[in-house]
């Protein structure tokens, strides 16, 4: 996927870990996701992820790019630091 200019991959993870709110670690599905300057994935951003019940509400590919694009907007000022910096 492509976003404002940045380049998104976005790959469905089984072993996500996140804390319930007993403190517990649990396992989540979802996905990771890469963002990179460059179409050939060279240049990597930033590396995030997006779980189900926590980030996600369902386990789709629509809700994970949605959830890529609102953080990648509120990251984009930064991101295009890094970018220049390089």
């Amino acid at each position: 996927m492509q976003y404002k200019g940045f380049y998104v991959k976005i790959i469905p993870d089984a072993d996500l870990h996140r804390e319930d709110k007993n403190g517990n670690d649990i396992r989540c599905k979802g996905f990771t996701i890469e963002v990179f300057a460059d179409e050939s994935q060279k240049i990597e951003i930033d590396v995030f992820s997006a779980a189900v019940d926590f980030e996600l509400l369902k386990n789709s590919i629509e809700e994970a790019e949605q959830f890529a694009k609102d953080y990648i907007d509120c990251e984009e000022k930064e991101y295009r630091r890094i970018i220049e910096g390089e």
